[in-house]
């Protein structure tokens, strides 16, 4: 079987699920002796802010693409290394790129990160871009893969065809060697307390607000309780003001960004994501694995998907029953338990990246063969 060449196109190795998709499938993908992988990253290396994929052992390739960049220089060079591959894994939205993408030869895989609302009244220029993206999605793209039955739904719902398009949800890499004792010792009031906490990009459709306003409740009768809070982003200050207003302060830990992100989620007790129309929700499977109960929001998207199929009592419908099932969950002794735990860790396991990989490999087979059909007709 001769070598199959896949380039995945991002904007930047940032932090977050993007970026941990992308370190994830393409260490898998590598293993795959029928497979060349590479990457395309629109941005200029030096201003690449996260450094891990630098240390993949793949081919990188970088143009940089800015908004609204109308340089055709910048965009045949990119079609001259796109077409050097079979199948192009789109992983960002920028509509100048795709239709020259479609000009390359190579057919285009979308891949879908984003669907639902993100707590803002949407714009005449949101509304005009989503609905041109669904035109170019049905017009400029061989495939569309998402990463869960509720994107899926929701691109569908909008028109996006639904010929060659796929869910695959997205792989993990379970970092099993990590520091125990990291967040104790960065944390000291973290030791001896029942630990609630998210692991988050400070964002608002993260809703980490809720959170702490459900913890503040939680509080009033639950004392030996501490919020632990992993992560960083342009609502760190309005969060820390808003525990600060609530009186809660003390009993909040705001750790910040952290690398070792496995330890922090470790050491809590009870992980909550409270994101709304979450595509998938990567930071869910990874506690899982660690044997944590898991708690998120029945408008959660993509993360109510997968807690409902593990412990779907853990799925709330409100900030108020929130608090309600954390303060149940604080005195229920049987969370820990080892027929709990083990059932967690084993749903995690169906969402290992080599699984993943495997689909995604049948996925370009089917691209390459329809595009070759294409080709001779």
């Amino acid at each position: 079987m001769k070598t199959s060449r896949v380039i995945h196109i991002v904007h930047d190795f940032l932090f977050g699920g993007v970026e941990s998709f992308l370190f994830y499938i393409v260490q898998a993908q590598k293993q795959n002796p029928d497979l060349e992988v590479a990457i395309l990253c629109c941005q200029s290396e030096e201003l690449v802010a996260n450094k891990r994929l630098l240390d993949l052992g793949v081919t990188i390739h970088y143009v940089q693409i800015k908004p609204f960049d109308l340089r055709w220089s910048n965009y045949t060079r990119i079609c001259e290394i796109v077409s050097q591959y079979h199948v192009a894994q789109l992983h960002i939205y920028k509509p100048a790129l795709l239709k020259v993408l479609a000009s390359s030869g190579t057919p285009v895989l979308f891949t879908v990160h984003t669907a639902g609302a993100v707590r803002r009244e949407g714009s005449l220029y949101q509304k005009l871009k989503s609905n041109l993206q669904v035109w170019q999605l049905n017009n400029h793209c061989a495939g569309v893969v998402n990463n869960s039955k509720y994107s899926q739904k929701f691109w569908i719902d909008k028109r996006v065809s639904a010929k060659n398009n796929f869910v695959i949800y997205n792989g993990v890499r379970f970092n099993k060697t990590f520091d125990k004792e990291l967040p104790f010792n960065a944390f000291p009031v973290l030791r001896n307390k029942r630990i609630i906490g998210t692991t988050s990009r400070f964002i608002g459709w993260k809703r980490v607000d809720f959170l702490i306003n459900a913890f503040s409740e939680v509080l009033k009768q639950e004392k030996d309780v501490i919020l632990l809070l992993a992560g960083d982003g342009p609502e760190m200050t309005s969060l820390k003001k808003r525990a600060e207003d609530l009186g809660i302060e003390e009993k909040v830990v705001f750790a910040g960004f952290q690398n070792q992100v496995t330890a922090f989620q470790n050491a809590m007790d009870i992980c909550v994501f409270p994101s709304v129309s979450e595509p998938f929700g990567l930071v869910a499977i990874e506690c899982l694995h660690l044997g944590k109960p898991v708690v998120v929001m029945k408008d959660g998207g993509g993360l109510e998907e997968l807690i409902s199929m593990v412990e779907p009592e853990l799925v709330v419908q409100s900030q108020k029953l929130l608090s309600e099932k954390l303060l149940e969950l604080l005195k229920d002794k049987s969370i820990d338990k080892e027929d709990a735990i083990s059932k967690r860790k084993s749903f995690s396991e169906k969402f290992d990246a080599q699984h993943t990989e495997k689909e995604y490999f049948n996925c370009y087979k089917i691209l390459m063969k329809t595009n070759e059909e294409n080709v001779v007709l």
